[in-house]
């Protein structure tokens, strides 16, 4: 599975779970995506998760961060990673355009109380899951010392100040419209 092939997946087993979600669409992504990786290949689902942490990696920015800082009044490095996980569910055009110009988060919605990010950590987890249930041993999943530190390190580009609205609201004036304060 090459990056059009991830991406793809991940559309359509949104579309998927908006089509058959009475709640949260999140939650629902997680049985779409679960099912259509059970009808794959391990080495296809391999492929699926190399894909997953290569955008994780490539969304570890800070400008990214401090727009979902904004948004959420709020985002722990883990909430940031769930985060991510989230944008990336959303599929490719929604990635991309948030990446583009972050303060475009301000036009996606989520549901703080359907949990829709503790939601996006499950989703990124089920093609681990999947691989396990088959045996397949998660140490020989685990990318190796350059991918984690690209998902799970510092993020790339200049630190936001966090307690500096005038910062906010120059950097993110639509997010800052929305969610900042006076």
């Amino acid at each position: 599975m090459d990056s059009n092939g991830f991406w793809a997946l991940v559309e359509d087993t949104r579309a998927e779970a908006q089509e058959a979600s009475p709640g949260s669409v999140v939650e629902q992504h997680v049985a779409t995506l679960t099912a259509a990786l059970e009808e794959l290949p391990d080495e296809e689902i391999r492929d699926f998760y190399r894909e997953l942490t290569v955008a994780r990696a490539r969304a570890n920015h800070w400008d990214l961060w401090a727009a979902a800082y904004l948004a959420l009044g709020g985002a722990s490095d883990d909430s940031f990673l769930d985060f991510r996980n989230w944008l990336i569910s959303h599929g490719r055009a929604t990635y991309e355009r948030v990446l583009a110009d972050p303060d475009t988060v301000v036009d996606l919605e989520w549901d703080e109380d359907e949990d829709d990010f503790g939601s996006a950590e499950e989703w990124a987890y089920v093609p681990l899951e999947v691989l396990e249930e088959r045996g397949v041993d998660e140490e020989e999943l685990d990318p190796g010392p350059d991918e984690v530190d690209d998902q799970f390190g510092d993020p790339a580009g200049e630190p936001f100040p966090e307690d500096d609205d005038e910062w906010f609201a120059r950097r993110f004036p639509r997010l800052w419209a929305r969610y900042g304060s006076a």
